[in-house]
């Protein structure tokens, strides 16, 4: 009976020890002029610049990515409000995630 403890409490440990090699990029967006827009789409890109996922931002400007692998990504963000488009520009946020790491982003998009 105690064998079978020990080994139970030996892979409860396992479990509990065992790393994440997948973090969160939490973050904001907002236009150049500090205004908070809803609905700003934000993409993630890996490092080879192909599409992952995007997410659009509440109406505090946060947005949040989970679970994404381990590597190198681009973040980038667009918007249009009154007709005029909002964006990061050419030059996105490049971002390095690890296990279990989570990422504070802060994204500024200004007028095309």
């Amino acid at each position: 009976m105690k064998k079978i403890l020990y080994i139970c409490l030996v892979l409860m440990m396992a479990v509990a020890c065992s790393k994440s090699d997948e973090g969160t990029i939490i973050g904001t967006a907002g236009t150049d002029d500090g205004s908070v827009v809803a609905g700003i789409t934000v993409k993630l890109y890996n490092d080879n610049t192909d599409f992952v996922r995007e997410t659009t931002t509440d109406n505090a400007g946060n947005f949040a990515f989970y679970d994404v692998e381990e590597g190198n990504y681009y973040i980038g963000a667009t918007v249009e409000v009154g007709g005029e488009t909002y964006d990061t520009g050419n030059m996105p946020q490049i971002i390095y995630v690890s296990g279990e790491i989570e990422k504070t982003v802060s994204l500024t998009l200004k007028k095309k």
